[in-house]
């Protein structure tokens, strides 16, 4: 089974896809990104137009948009750093970020989130389960194991990973790969605030990198999900997490 994916820097790069993928992610604050945010700009509401774009690309090309992320506005939750996710040109997914990166202020703006559960990719006749994470969530993997054990095949990080940074980002994204054996899709920023973006398959296989084209915009990768087949075969590490299942962590008690 295959999963034609499309990791795009930005808005104006949806207009360039011809060939329909089966997903298409963009970078976390897609709209300006912390910059923006500090002039004061930036922030949207479910109803605004900025939304429109990916309704419409997943209209006109049948595919899912996890539409990196943005600064949203409403009256029961605040400012949140949301991720959503478009089908047909309706939305099927939110997930507000949880796990706040305090280096760039972003308690200041946001408020944290809940994880939520996963979300359905079609691929053809295929219903392939996913989930979505951004950026600084990366480094905790209790999150990551939470959607696995919900059954994803693929998780979706859309980020603004400094370049600065690349190893702990290449490092974390083929750690969550292999230890809960699901393909990760890591889609960075370009720019001062971002750096390279990569996909990882369960086995811990680097399947594709913006490295050797950093001027680009749009990339597009297949993804072979037989591969976590194959991880399987070898071991389950979600059936054998003897820890999880059977461990119980004794009180700490005040002196």
């Amino acid at each position: 089974m295959k999963l034609h994916v499309a990791l795009a820097d930005n808005t104006d790069a949806l207009r360039r896809i011809s060939v329909s993928p089966h997903a298409i992610v963009l970078p976390e604050l897609v709209d300006g990104g912390y910059s923006l945010l500090k002039r004061g700009g930036g922030v949207h509401t479910v109803e605004d137009p900025f939304l429109k774009e990916f309704r419409a690309v997943t209209r006109r090309l049948h595919c899912t948009c996890i539409a990196g992320s943005i600064a949203l506005r409403n009256p029961r939750d605040g400012l949140t750093n949301t991720s959503l996710v478009f089908r047909n040109g309706a939305r099927v997914h939110r997930y507000d970020k949880v796990h706040l990166f305090k280096p760039a202020r972003e308690e200041w703006y946001f408020r944290p989130g809940k994880p939520s559960g996963s979300f359905t990719v079609l691929a053809g006749r295929s219903r392939i389960r996913a989930g979505v994470v951004l950026c600084y969530d990366l480094r905790f993997p209790e999150l990551t194991r939470m959607l696995a054990a919900d059954g994803i095949q693929v998780l979706f990080v859309p980020a603004r990973w400094p370049l600065v940074r690349d190893d702990a980002w290449q490092t974390l994204l083929k750690a969550r790969a292999i230890e809960n054996q699901v393909f990760v899709v890591g889609c960075n920023a370009s720019g001062k605030e971002g750096g390279f973006s990569y996909v990882f398959d369960p086995l811990g296989q680097c399947v594709m990198t913006t490295r050797d084209d950093p001027g680009r915009s749009l990339w597009e990768v297949t993804l072979d999900l037989d591969r976590i087949r194959e991880a399987h075969a070898m071991h389950r590490n979600l059936r054998d997490a003897i820890l999880l299942k059977k461990m119980r962590f004794p009180v700490c008690l005040k002196p």
